[in-house]
């Protein structure tokens, strides 16, 4: 399967605009409507040819910057300018390649990783995980979350996917989205949640940023003037 396409929207390049999802898993709202009402930034998500919430790529993929994770990369509830990849690609002019997919567990995102390394060689590789009891019983029909799994059982999931993606390309900048509890691996990139966006879930262009400046420190890339 090429998980570099996103199967159930390839060669469908749309832009639409509306009402984020605002719900967390237990179906609890995150977000009133006033909030949403009074988000001061317009949003609108735009699908390439591929599926996936970005521009075409480049017909040159040697010096691009592959962006793997969830919703959280994706930008659910935030303008595409305020995402970490889009953030990233406008301070070091490198461009970085957004694969996030709403909803995906940690084992798609493994695939995905593991399908550039075969076939891009890539430079530049980071991962944003999603959370460890997130999982799949197909990989694009996701399990959001498996409620049979222990803890130990989650964590030993994680560090399998971890550990085999790291173990193929040694210089990959990983990070995780907000968790309440440690993992036991080491070089995984942890940050404050600095402001939300408007389904008061996903983190908004403030953590963003915080998440860019240490990918820069971490590959030494040269930053340009800042524009959000």
């Amino acid at each position: 399967m090429d998980y570099l396409t996103y199967p159930f929207k390839i060669n469908t390049i749309s832009s639409t605009t509306g009402m984020d999802s605002i719900t967390n898993p237990a179906k609890k709202p995150l977000s009133s409507v006033k909030d949403w009402i009074n988000y001061p930034y317009p949003i609108s998500y735009n699908i390439n040819s591929r599926g996936f919430r970005d521009n075409e790529w480049p017909n040159n993929l040697d010096e691009v910057v592959w962006c793997l994770g969830d919703s959280f990369t994706k930008g659910v509830g935030v303008p595409f300018d305020h995402t970490w990849p889009s953030i990233l690609q406008s301070q070091t002019k490198k461009r970085c390649i957004n694969l996030g997919i709403d909803g995906a567990a940690n084992r798609l995102i493994l695939n995905i990783a593991k399908q550039i390394v075969s076939e891009y060689n890539p430079k530049y590789m980071i991962i944003m995980w999603s959370y460890p009891n997130r999982r799949y019983k197909d990989p694009w029909k996701f399990k959001h979350y498996d409620l049979s799994a222990t803890d130990n059982d989650n964590t030993k999931d994680f560090v399998n996917c971890f550990s085999s993606i790291n173990t193929l390309l040694p210089n990959i900048y990983n990070t995780v989205v907000p968790l309440t509890y440690k993992l036991p691996v080491k070089n995984l990139y942890k940050y404050k949640v600095l402001d939300l966006g408007r389904d008061g879930h996903h983190f908004d262009y403030l953590t963003a940023e915080s998440i860019v400046d240490s990918i820069i420190k971490h590959f030494n890339f040269k930053r340009y003037e800042n524009e959000v």
